[in-house]
């Protein structure tokens, strides 16, 4: 059972769990729950469906098919086809409508409390288009970028917190000869790869 890839699919069937054994468990909901996406926090691992976000930990010191656990922690609707990402403090994560995307800051607070969920991009309501698909955040610089490869604009969110909580907060949008096809930061550095007359 320890086998992921293997095709065994216990035609006699097993009688006993090890604590190596694969953790398989079901994430139990009204709503169809159709994970794509997981975040590793203190708490668990934050994990991401279209309608609803679930807690999967242990109460004991490790992760094990014996005592894990998993359970729903908030219901926020989330675009699959753009992960969420994590910033150190939150957890972002996107949300599409017929005419624009929200963008939303996701707080854990320990295996017992639900987590704080904030819409960031409520102060500049429809700022951002609906058709973001590439999402990235840069955890030392504290901002988030949104692009779309239909656009030549890069979305920026950027904030600044002294510990206690975030007293700047700002939305900004550079724009870039030519429509952005991805983007990255590495090492304090953004590189675009746009796409303009046919060039890249």
């Amino acid at each position: 059972s320890g086998e992921f890839v293997a095709p065994n699919f216990y035609f006699a069937s097993a009688q006993t769990i090890i604590a190596s054994d694969p953790i398989d468990l079901n994430c139990s909901s009204i709503r169809p729950a159709k994970l794509y996406a997981v975040i590793p926090q203190v708490q668990g691992l934050i994990i991401f469906s279209e309608n609803e976000q679930f807690n999967l930990y242990s109460d004991a010191d490790s992760l094990t098919p014996f005592d894990s656990i998993v359970r729903s922690i908030s219901n926020y609707e989330s675009t699959p086809e753009v992960p969420p990402v994590d910033i150190g403090t939150n957890i972002i994560f996107i949300s599409k409508t017929p005419s624009f995307t929200r963008t939303m800051a996701m707080t854990t607070q320990g295996q017992d409390n639900s987590p704080i969920v904030v819409d960031i991009g409520k102060v500049a309501s429809q700022y951002v288009p609906k058709n973001i698909d590439n999402l990235v955040a840069s955890s030392q610089n504290s901002f988030i970028a949104l692009t779309s490869q239909e656009d030549n604009t890069i979305y920026i969110y950027r904030f600044f917190n002294d510990g206690q909580k975030d007293v700047m907060q700002a939305w900004f949008k550079w724009t870039v000869p030519g429509s952005i096809q991805t983007m990255v930061m590495v090492q304090d550095q953004i590189f675009v790869i746009a796409k303009n007359n046919g060039e890249y």
